[in-house]
């Protein structure tokens, strides 16, 4: 077991400042009895991060940012089970048990890396309820994705959108969590389309098994010409892809008691305006999805191992987040970035 150092390298989060800091000396504090100092193996870097630094949220508090994460205990608190053991891979569930936020908000506001000190850093504390033991096959790197990206996609399909065997699917954003979701729907039997307007991403997705892909002319012709699906989740979220998603469900009505959903989940600064008389007569339901359960996670780290899902993975240096952070927000990045302390 290597020597735990009192600080560490960590990316850390300043309110008002739009880049994040790297403090080479961050300082590590004592574990309570019922926490465990993970080294970071590998943290994944998503929108979230981007909506943060961009001022989405009003949090007062400094602290790392980073919540997908996997990581190898290296110290447990005197009432951690026993059965946690040092050196072994565990994906990071982030929301476990929390109550509210900062002013009383959303739990997902007083989480680890979203609130609470999380993982662009080479150590962080977690409980024993955060961590899910990864099984053999799957990487460091993909632990991590799984943790957030995997779980949120998984939960958005099959859980929030319901969808089976012979559903007919439209994904919009075929990012970190889109190009999952693409697997994810068509593991479940499903017909997959997407929309987005990178042509890279359009291809990895019929890479993935997408059976058609559409920019967003080429997806207003086909929707003015009839086409249209029973769901459509929304990784984008931003006005124009909520009225091509609309675009896309109506027609479904006339097959009542059927209802059409119509599935938010993403993170966009946008603010959306779609709560009117159209809307409310459409025949499509919608809803909204930012996160799962453990069980989903535990579902999603099964088929990673199982070789049934493959995530699309680019590794960096913890160093480079900046660069990192940037590319996500000039929509840059095609698949899923982590990013991989060095001790």
């Amino acid at each position: 077991m290597i020597p735990i150092p009192t600080t560490m390298k960590a990316a850390v989060y300043h309110p008002g400042n739009n880049n994040l800091v790297i403090d080479q000396k961050y300082p590590i504090r004592p574990l309570k009895a019922n926490e465990v100092l993970l080294r970071v193996s590998a943290c994944g870097v998503g929108n979230t991060d981007v909506a943060i630094l961009s001022g989405a949220s009003t949090d007062p508090r400094t602290y790392i940012l980073g919540h997908e994460i996997s990581g190898v205990p290296v110290l447990l608190g005197d009432q951690v089970d026993k059965k946690i053991t040092p050196g072994k891979l565990y994906s990071v569930l982030t929301i476990s048990g929390q109550e509210h936020g900062i002013n009383g908000g959303s739990a997902f506001l007083n989480t680890i890396g979203l609130g609470l000190d999380g993982g662009y850093a080479e150590y962080v504390i977690v409980t024993e309820a955060n961590l899910v033991e990864v099984p053999e096959g799957v990487s460091a790197e993909a632990a991590a994705v799984a943790s957030d990206a995997g779980i949120t996609s998984y939960n958005t399909v099959k859980n929030t959108a319901g969808v089976t065997k012979g559903t007919k699917v439209l994904i919009f954003g075929i990012g970190g969590l889109g190009h999952l979701a693409v697997q994810f729907a068509k593991h479940l039997g499903a017909t997959v389309f997407v929309c987005d307007v990178k042509p890279e991403a359009r291809r990895l997705a019929l890479d993935l098994g997408a059976d058609g892909a559409f920019d967003l002319i080429e997806l207003t012709n086909k929707t003015a010409a009839g086409f249209t699906v029973d769901t459509t989740i929304d990784f984008v979220v931003n006005n124009q892809s909520f009225n091509l998603a609309m675009a896309a469900l109506k027609g479904n009505e006339v097959n009542f008691p059927f209802i059409s959903k119509l599935v938010l989940a993403g993170i966009s600064a946008e603010k959306l305006s779609f709560i009117d008389v159209t809307t409310i007569t459409s025949g499509v339901q919608i809803l909204s999805n930012s996160y799962g359960p453990k069980s989903a996670l535990e579902e999603v780290l099964d088929l990673f191992a199982k070789g049934l899902i493959h995530p699309s993975i680019q590794s960096e240096p913890l160093e480079d987040i900046g660069k990192v952070i940037n590319e996500l927000r000039s929509s840059r990045i095609t698949g899923k970035k982590v990013v991989v302390p060095k001790l």
